[in-house]
This record gives C-alpha cells, structure tokens and sequence, in this order.
C-alpha cells in the first residue's frame, strides 16, 4: 500500500550503510547510499524492452522512490518523461501518471508499454498481421504492396532487401490500423534501428565498418515477428498497469497548463544539450523515420534534438543569482567560451522548466530529480547542486541529494569532454537523486 515519505531518505531493513561528503562551497550535502546501485539488476526488464531507450531509469529506483515518497491518491508526473519509464511504474504502482516528452516516438514507446490489452485480442491481430505480410513479400504482387517513406541516403543505412521488407511491414500498418497500433508501431520502431547499419552501442548516426556490413545477414522479417511474439508473452504475464498514465507530446520548458496539477514528481531531465550529451533525436530517427506518418504524435519536419534543452533565446535574469552555476561556467570560459555559452542555454532551458514543475506542484508535493554531473572541457558540472540550488529559490524544502552508483544505465561507456580527437574519458558513475519538498 502507497505510504507517505518519512524523515529524510527512509531505509528498509537491512539499513542501507551510508556516508556524507559535502561539496566545497555548496550547503547542498549528499549522502550515498549503496543499496540504490541495484547492482546485477537488469535495466531493460518486463514492458520496457519493447524499445530501448537512452539514460532510461531504472525501474527499481523508480519504484523505490514511489514507495517512499508517494502517497495514496498522489498523480505522478514525469516533465521529462522519455519511453515512460516512471509512467508504467507509477501505473504498476497503483498511482494516476501524467508525462511529457518532444520526441514523438518516446511518446508512442511510452503509450504502448502503459496500455492494458486484452491478450486475445492482440494475438489475433498480429496474426492477421503476420499473415499479411507474407502475403506482400510474394512476388506475385511486386513492390505495390511495399510502403516505403522518403528517407534521406537510404541506402547509406539500408540494404535493399531490408528496405523492401520494412516496406512491406509499413504497407499493412498503414492499410490495417489495428486496435493496438502502438504496440505493433514501437515494435517496427524497434527492428527498423536494429536492422540499420548504424552501430550497436552508440546514439549519434554512426555507420558501421564495411567489413561488418559485409557479413550483415537481412533478418528484417523474422526479427520483427520474434520481437513482437517476445513482447505478447512478456504483456500477458508481467504486472499489469492498475491505472491510467498520459503521455503527452509537449516540452516543460514551456508553461504548463493550469489545469495540469501534481503531487509527486519522479523524473530524470537531460543531462545537457542534446547535441554534446545524449542525442535523443538521433537514436529514435530510424524508427522516426518508418513510423512518420502512421504515429499520430509524429509530424514531417519535427526536429527532436531542435527542441530539447539547450536552444538560444531569451536569458533568465534569475540564473546570475545561482553561484553554484556562474562560478561553473566561469571554469568552462577559461577553457572554451563557446562551449560555455552551450551550458549556459541549457541550464537557461532547465531553470525554465524546473519553474513550471515547481508552480504546478501541489501542496504538499514532493519532487525527486535523478541527475548526472557530466564533464565538459575537464570540469564537472554539479548539476546536482545546481538543481537544488533552482529549488530553493523557488520556496521549496530541501530534503536531501542521494547519491547511487550507475551499473546498468544506457550510456557510452565513454565520451570526448574536452572534444579532442582521440582523447575520451570515462562517462559518469554516479547519479545524484535531489529531494525537495513543497510544504
């Protein structure tokens, strides 16, 4: 049963051992607590494998944190809400979940895994599905039963006989809108990325060697057909979301609805502007790409990373008052002015939406930040100091920063902070979990 949050960060038992280590400079003080890794705990578990996602939370965080802080009859919401990670939990969980996202296909992964089915129904449908599809890949009908949508260099990032049997897959989702389109759209999302020539392990648009290409086997049918059998077994015996969750297509930096109120707030923002840090846009593109036009939340000429956190435009006067944030940037300056003008519009964005969460926060609500401290040009950007820092000046009530390590999450293991050629470090190992309150 849902329970209110208690003193600080609650432990169950056993106690959760645990350290504190301040920040020079900073009131803000951490507290690490080791039983959140969740070390040898699988990130991509139940529902959310229909789609990897980039900087997905985990799950069990998630329910922890929902645990702990929620209450009954609290609505969750997630600002930045991704392949709607804390939206299924939250629904598991018995708690109402409302999300937003800009990227369009975030959105559909996201209503596909919180929907209920009804486990008769979908088999029939993706029979009906299977069999239609075969149906187009004989010869007898040629490429008219192929739906191939105008791709830019296609054929830089698909061989011809992939491009033909995607084609034929779109031609039945576009002509056949089943009842449970999302779940067989995210599933094609899926395949269409994986059956590219982009590679494994990366976000950024980045093709493969062409002695890897060489040995690629087109898998395009039977991949699609086991994923989507793989995924109704999976629906039909994992937890089943008990309430209703929205994922919405809109971006937190602008005002949110006066109607739109919260109690709990479970989210990860990005970690800095989409095109150093995660280009979101970039990995959901192929499936973007296939799926425009049939997504009722796609649109032709949306550009993902165009409105994620970090575009130019008017400067808040309010972020001079937060000293954690100048004297970073100051570091950055010294080393590449540039670089430190693009901090400093993402963090322009962040403070924007951190305001609009923290005005449609109901009393008494609680938020919880999961963030990451990235590095840019060798300095460390404390973005959870930072983020605390948002949240104080806004009236809320600190509670605390915990600080987990990260073992699972879907990152590089490695990155270019200075943006030397060659040069690369480890990404970060730690996400720091900032806890205010609205009391």
């Amino acid at each position: 049963m849902p329970h209110g949050p208690r003193s600080c960060f609650p432990h169950r038992s056993p106690p959760i051992a645990r350290h504190n280590t301040r920040l020079k400079m900073s009131p803000y003080t951490r507290t690490e607590e080791k039983a959140l890794s969740f070390r040898g705990e699988q990130l991509l578990r139940g529902r959310h494998r229909i789609h990897p996602y980039p900087a997905m939370l985990h799950p069990l965080l998630v329910n922890f944190l929902i645990d702990v802080y929620g209450r009954e009859g609290d609505v969750v919401f997630d600002p930045f809400c991704g392949s709607g990670v804390t939206l299924l939990q939250a629904a598991i969980n018995g708690y109402e979940s409302i999300g937003f996202d800009v990227n369009p296909l975030a959105v559909l992964i996201a209503r596909a895994k919180t929907t209920t089915y009804r486990n008769e129904k979908l088999i029939e449908e993706f029979n009906d599905l299977k069999d239609s599809v075969h149906r187009n890949t004989l010869p007898l009908f040629g490429d008219d039963r192929r739906d191939i949508p105008p791709i830019k260099n296609r054929e830089h990032w698909y061989s011809k006989s992939v491009v033909n049997d995607l084609g034929s897959i779109r031609y039945v989702l576009k002509n056949k809108p089943y009842q449970y389109q999302d779940f067989f759209l995210t599933s094609f999302a899926f395949v269409c990325r994986n059956q590219s020539f982009t590679r494994n392990g990366e976000f950024k648009r980045y093709k493969m060697r062409e002695e890897i290409i060489a040995k690629t086997k087109n898998e395009t049918l039977p991949k699609f057909f086991s994923h989507v059998q793989e995924m109704i077994d999976i629906f039909s015996r994992e937890d089943i979301p008990k309430k209703t969750c929205k994922p919405m297509l809109a971006n937190s930096e602008n005002r949110i609805p006066a109607e739109i109120k919260y109690d709990l707030v479970v989210t990860s923002p990005p970690y800095g502007d989409s095109r150093t840090t995660v280009a979101y846009g970039q990995y959901t593109s192929f499936g973007s790409e296939w799926v425009n036009g049939l997504n009722g939340n796609n649109g032709g000429g949306y550009k993902v990373d165009n409105e994620c956190l970090g575009k130019r435009g008017r400067l808040n006067e309010e972020l001079s008052k937060h000293e954690i944030l100048t004297n970073t940037l100051e570091r950055i300056r010294r080393a590449d002015r540039r670089r430190s003008k693009d901090v400093l519009y993402f963090f322009n964005g962040y403070y924007n939406a951190i305001r609009n969460i923290a005005q449609n926060l109901n009393e008494g609500g609680r938020v919880c930040l999961v963030v990451g401290n990235r590095t840019v040009k060798v300095c460390q950007i404390p973005m959870d100091q930072i983020s605390a820092s948002f949240l104080d000046s806004m009236g809320l009530n600190f509670k605390g920063i915990f600080v987990r390590e990260i073992h699972n999450k879907v990152m590089p293991s490695k990155n270019s902070p200075s943006n030397k050629v060659g040069v690369k470090s480890k990404t970060m190992s730690n996400e720091y979990i900032v806890v205010f309150s609205k009391d």
